[in-house]
């Protein structure tokens, strides 16, 4: 009971996941989800296993890394404009630090790490779910609260008679970035056939659809994201297939990179204006140049635009965004965290039992970070870090794994024709 319990109050956090917009405890500057207080929970549950013998603290590099990351961002915080802005905004990315360790300690084995993945995809099947039906009564009732609360604002896009839907999240961008998520780990689980055939169709439609309904330059990641997964992980398919699979995944993802440097009036025309997100990163630069060693402070605007009526003070690129708040130390550390990460669990592509997890939890990671990250600023994603750890801790565990015969035996020699 006492090893089970933290992993069974650890999924209910990974299923609150994306219900981001119900928040426990509001402050000033920022809130407490749901997701904290399981995480909190769970945390206290793995140390009392571990004292009672129940489970152990996995050893590993992650900490060592992660902790350089926290180390460059506390110089960051003690040297800060804002010294009491950046101390709130320490203690998040320290939490989120500790998100990726729990995660870590609690996916042992494929067991595990199937259950977590059974998790995020029920959650996110909820979430999808609840933007379509936003979208069905968009035309019936827009100003319904049931409506309105899934609805995010047009931002740069033209105004118009169409919705652009965030669901259960805070923003349509960061929505987009969890289903990109999503929709890798559901490649892998029919691959490994934790999933039908039918429930597959059902949730890739799902997951698709409220996709798109964000309009969200985020779009993009899962075009990459699927070429990349063709081209990885079907060899049952022509090379030359998976070659223009990858190619046409490669450029839509680059067109939509694309779209955020051009500006669109509300008549639809190209403006020779700079976007919004141009004027971001320019300024957000010039934020870091004037202090490139510990960056304005974590925490602290790292741009000053003022577009048409909005006041942008976020760079919306995760490198830019990290280096202009926190310095070359922070942005160097966790760009060495996401390296390593993805060298990591590099080598168990080949697994009999875990490669097709490992795949799509790299390509994730990939395409949430270093892609998307291009657009926005998502370093402190609660769902990226918990993919950092997941991805982690399925990286160290040995080939023979006993929890995982009876979840990945003959799933991985099927042939990704064989989902549909």
């Amino acid at each position: 009971m006492a090893k089970k319990l933290p992993l069974a109050i650890f999924l209910l956090a990974i299923f609150s996941l994306p219900f981001a917009n119900l928040p426990l405890i509001s402050f000033p500057n920022s809130y407490l989800q749901l997701t904290d207080l399981f995480v909190l929970l769970a945390a206290i549950g793995l140390l009392v296993s571990a004292m009672l013998g129940g489970r152990s603290i996995r050893p590993g590099r992650i900490y060592s890394l992660i902790s350089l990351y926290i180390l460059a961002v506390s110089v960051s915080a003690f040297f800060s404009v804002d010294p009491a802005r950046s101390a709130v905004k320490l203690l998040g990315i320290t939490y989120l630090g500790c998100v990726a360790f729990l995660t870590y300690n609690l996916v042992p084995g494929l067991k595990d790490a199937r259950a977590v993945v059974l998790a995020w995809l029920a959650a996110s099947a909820v979430a999808s779910a609840y933007a379509v039906l936003v979208l069905v009564f968009f035309y019936l009732d827009r100003t319904n609260p049931f409506v309105s609360f899934g609805l995010f604002h047009y931002g740069t896009l033209p105004v118009g008679n169409y919705p652009r839907i965030q669901s259960t999240f805070a923003n349509a961008n960061m929505f987009c970035h969890y289903l990109s998520i999503s929709w890798m780990l559901l490649l892998a689980a029919r691959r490994l056939m934790w999933i039908t055939q039918s429930l597959f169709y059902v949730l890739g439609a799902l997951f698709l659809v409220a996709a798109a309904l964000t309009l969200s330059p985020g779009i993009g990641a899962l075009f990459l994201g699927t070429g990349i997964w063709f081209y990885a992980s079907d060899g049952s398919r022509s090379a030359s297939f998976r070659k223009t699979v990858l190619v046409l995944g490669v450029a839509a993802s680059a067109l939509f990179v694309f779209a955020t440097m051009v500006k669109v009036g509300q008549d639809l025309q190209i403006s020779n204006q700079p976007s919004a997100r141009v004027l971001t990163w320019s300024s957000a630069a010039e934020t870091f140049l004037a202090n490139p060693v510990t960056g304005r402070g974590v925490g602290t605007n790292a741009a000053d635009v003022r577009y048409e009526r909005q006041h942008l003070t976020d760079a919306h690129n995760l490198y830019l965004n990290v280096a202009a708040e926190s310095g070359v130390p922070a942005i160097a550390f966790i760009l060495l965290f996401a390296g390593w990460l993805l060298l990591r669990i590099r080598r168990r592509f080949d697994d009999p039992q875990f490669g097709p997890l490992a795949l799509a939890a790299a390509i994730g990671f990939a395409i949430a970070f270093f892609y998307q990250g291009m657009t926005g600023s998502f370093e402190d994603a609660r769902h990226l870090w918990v993919l950092a750890g997941f991805a982690a801790g399925i990286s160290e565990e040995r080939t023979t794994d006993p929890d995982s015969q009876d979840l990945s035996s003959g799933a991985v020699a099927g042939s990704y024709a064989n989902e549909g």
